[in-house]
């Protein structure tokens, strides 16, 4: 994940997630937005604060992109569920993408020297 090759996308989906658990506090829940901000704390501590090995951060980065493509299906289910169809396929077409994406950085090679990255 630090090459960025794949970042774009992974930070559209972390946008999406953002906003739908804002939306939830909006509606009066806030338990979504606390444990996004947990995890949006943690995954940055990790990635991109301890001093890890790139190898670590490597298998970090698509854990992360797969848990945030779990949450955004977990919405998606949620407007399945309230009668938004197409709010709740394009959801699922994003979780797919970022799951996919946090899939590739798993077979995605990169250099055993790229300590310039972090």
């Amino acid at each position: 994940m630090n090459s960025l090759s794949l970042g774009f996308a992974y930070i559209c989906g972390l946008s999406l997630l953002l906003a739908e658990v804002c939306i939830s506090a909006g509606n009066g829940n806030w338990t979504p937005l606390w444990l996004f901000l947990v995890f949006f704390t943690l995954m940055f501590s990790i990635l991109g604060c301890l001093p890890l090995s790139n190898k670590a951060i490597d298998k970090a980065g698509p854990v992360f992109s797969i848990l945030i493509g779990v949450g955004i299906l977990f919405y998606a289910f949620g407007s399945f569920g309230a009668g938004s169809y197409l709010g709740g396929f394009l959801k699922l077409l994003a979780a797919a993408l970022t799951i996919v994406i946090g899939l590739l950085g798993f077979v995605y090679k990169t250099p055993e020297d790229h300590s310039e990255a972090h």
